[in-house]
């Protein structure tokens, strides 16, 4: 019996929980984490002007982090722009054309595979952050006035 018994990554495991109890444990696994002070960062402002500031660990800062909206480069920053258009515009689509009586849901999916959009349909619940529409036909109508390639580009990440 012994350390020698573990696994790799049992042991690293091991080895970061001792030193997480030494009051030792470092963020440097952490893949999510808040700029260092004074680093150069990009937010969207109230009018969506894509604002620049540097990071200083202020409540605004903060404030900023907490909403995710604190973008390290103007690619970024005007990539979530972009998405967030294509997400309003979606739910304002299904919200015109849906019956108020809706009784299933229909909702868009990604075929990574074939890089072709599709629907599913859920009776009785729906995927977290899903728009849902009210019938097959509303989803190829939603897709086709917004655009497929903006949808797949921005909502799923592909292409």
């Amino acid at each position: 019996m012994g350390i020698k018994n573990l696994t790799e990554a049992e042991e690293k495991e091991f080895y970061r929980l001792v030193e997480k109890m030494n009051g030792e444990e470092t963020d440097k696994d952490v893949k999510v984490k808040k700029p260092e002070i004074g680093t150069r960062y990009f937010y969207l402002d109230s009018v969506g002007d894509i604002v620049n500031a540097v990071w200083d660990d202020t409540e605004y800062d903060n404030a900023r982090w907490d909403l995710g909206n604190v973008f390290l480069t103007e690619k970024e920053i005007v990539f979530a722009i972009e998405k967030r258009k294509v997400e309003v515009e979606l739910e304002r689509y299904a919200k015109e054309h849906n019956d108020p009586t809706l009784e299933a849901s229909y909702f868009i999916l990604y075929d990574e595979y074939n890089e072709e959009l599709d629907y599913d349909m859920l009776a009785d619940c729906r995927p977290q952050g899903a728009v849902v529409f009210a019938s097959k036909q509303l989803v190829f109508d939603a897709i086709e006035s917004i655009g497929r390639d903006r949808i797949i580009k921005y909502i799923f990440g592909g292409g």
